[in-house]
């Protein structure tokens, strides 16, 4: 995969990010399926928030944090967003990760490594990279989900067309 598929996939990502995040219903942004889940409302901040982390992580090394422990505690304290501040920051992190990832060359990109908290050792860029994507699908199907839960009409089109 060469960085400019990479980035034209990231990009799809974000169109379909926003769309889903246009359904999600104001009174609704408290709700969440289990007492240690994220509310509606952290989701989003939580899926936008990644966004910036991953972008500093996979340009350089620079997480915000040393362990996935450390991670987790500051989870915790997710705020919550509305969906149009979601929208705002889902399009401010996009271009701050497209800038940064973008500025990487083809051998970086793909041979180069990385330090990665996930995985306590250093890894490969191009495996980190997809890990960004993996982690912002697993939370944006969670949103769906959430959202399917409370009643709310989306369908795979919010999940993969935007």
């Amino acid at each position: 995969m060469t960085l400019l598929n990479y980035l034209s996939y990231f990009d799809e990502l974000i169109q379909s990010t926003e769309s889903l995040f246009r359904t999600v219903p104001p009174d609704k942004l408290d709700w969440k399926p289990t007492e240690k889940s994220f509310t509606i409302g952290q989701q989003m901040a939580h899926i936008v928030g990644a966004i910036e982390v991953y972008g500093r992580g996979l340009s350089a090394a620079d997480w915000g944090f040393t362990s996935m422990r450390e991670r987790f505690v500051q989870n915790r304290y997710t705020p919550s967003m509305s969906a149009e501040d979601a929208v705002t920051t889902l399009h401010k992190n996009a271009v701050d990760f497209r800038t940064r990832v973008g500025a990487l060359t083809e051998e970086e990109f793909n041979s180069g490594e990385v330090d990665a908290p996930q995985f306590g050792k250093k890894m490969p860029r191009w495996r980190i990279a997809m890990l960004a994507v993996e982690h912002h699908n697993n939370h944006k199907t969670e949103l769906f989900m959430y959202l399917k839960i409370i009643g709310m009409n989306v369908n795979t089109g919010h999940l993969y067309r935007g």
